[in-house]
């Protein structure tokens, strides 16, 4: 029964989001392949899930190919805090840290709702973030 409470939610939150509605992309398009990609691993990161699931491992892997040879971090940030603005539960801080551990990879960019993405760097690995 808590099951399909939890998935109810959860379907909340991430419509909450809206991140593929035409506005949010109008205003950030060059955010569209983060707010593609991104959703799939938040049912982890705000504490839904225990684990990432497979497609979010597979996600976190093409944002970091993003990151290095794309879009860069910096950019990476600002679109994650834009499709996560205003919108509860929050990130976690302890999900962000565990997601690389948990998918057997590392973070080529920065996870968070709050820090300053103008202190990003362009080109860095981030093994460890943590929310203020």
């Amino acid at each position: 029964m808590t099951r399909p409470i939890v998935f109810l939610i959860f379907l909340l939150v991430v419509s909450t989001l809206d991140m593929s509605h035409p506005s949010k992309l109008a205003q950030y398009p060059v955010c569209e392949p983060v707010f593609l990609i991104f959703p799939d691993c938040l049912a982890f990161l705000v504490g839904f899930y225990y684990v990432p699931t497979k497609i979010c491992c597979r996600h976190v892997e093409k944002l970091n190919k993003l990151a290095k040879h794309g879009l860069g971090p910096q950019t990476i940030c600002f679109c994650i805090q834009a499709s996560v603005k205003g919108t509860q539960p929050r990130l976690l801080a302890s999900r962000i840290n565990s997601l690389p551990i948990m998918c057997h990879t590392h973070l080529s960019f920065p996870i968070s709702d709050s820090m300053d993405c103008n202190k990003v760097h362009k080109r860095l690995d981030y093994e460890e973030v943590v929310l203020n």
